[in-house]
């Protein structure tokens, strides 16, 4: 058969074709996963999307998926793992391709990064906490990573002002500009 001739030849390019991405993205919405279960489904939806355009943009095509990882991103339940993985996601998918950084932007995931930055950076300046200000810089980073792609697709992105908190925090070693 041809799935499993595609499967010899590219096994999670098989998965994808046999519907991998709609039942992991099911499994998210629908159960209420463990965070470990989450990780492991984030984690084969990034090693599908790395080193694959065509497989990235299998994943942007997936029915209800981007809008989940947004929303995963925007609310801030996830555990820091799988916030990590979905951002690590993120940036695989938008590096992969313009029309692959387009459905980011459609499923409005950039907008969520932005928010969750800016929720992080407030609780982390009311608690003072360095390992929240570590863990604000690599959502900083990661943000930046995927609006730079945006940017260098030509595809319309939030304005650079916008981005001023997150460029601070990310570029000035102590968090903020004047510190």
């Amino acid at each position: 058969g041809g799935d499993a001739e595609l499967c010899r030849r590219d096994l999670l390019g098989g998965w994808l074709k046999m519907g991998l991405a709609e039942r992991l993205r099911y499994l998210a919405e629908v159960a209420d996963l463990e965070p470990a279960a989450r990780q492991h489904a984030l984690t084969l939806l990034c090693m599908a999307a790395r080193g694959s355009p065509a497989r990235a943009l299998t994943i942007c095509r997936t029915p209800r998926l981007l809008p989940l990882v947004a929303s995963m991103l925007r609310c801030g339940d996830a555990d820091a793992a799988s916030l990590a993985l979905a951002l690590s996601l993120v940036q695989l998918l938008a590096s992969s391709g313009r029309e692959s950084a387009a459905f980011l932007l459609e499923a409005e995931v950039l907008s969520s990064c932005h928010a969750r930055f800016l929720s992080a950076t407030r609780a982390t300046a009311a608690h003072d906490a360095v390992s929240d200000l570590a863990d604000a810089r690599r959502l900083g980073a990661a943000a930046v990573a995927v609006w730079r792609c945006l940017v260098a697709y030509g595809l319309t992105a939030p304005s650079l002002g916008s981005w001023f908190p997150v460029l601070s925090l990310v570029t000035h070693p102590r968090g903020g500009c004047g510190d």
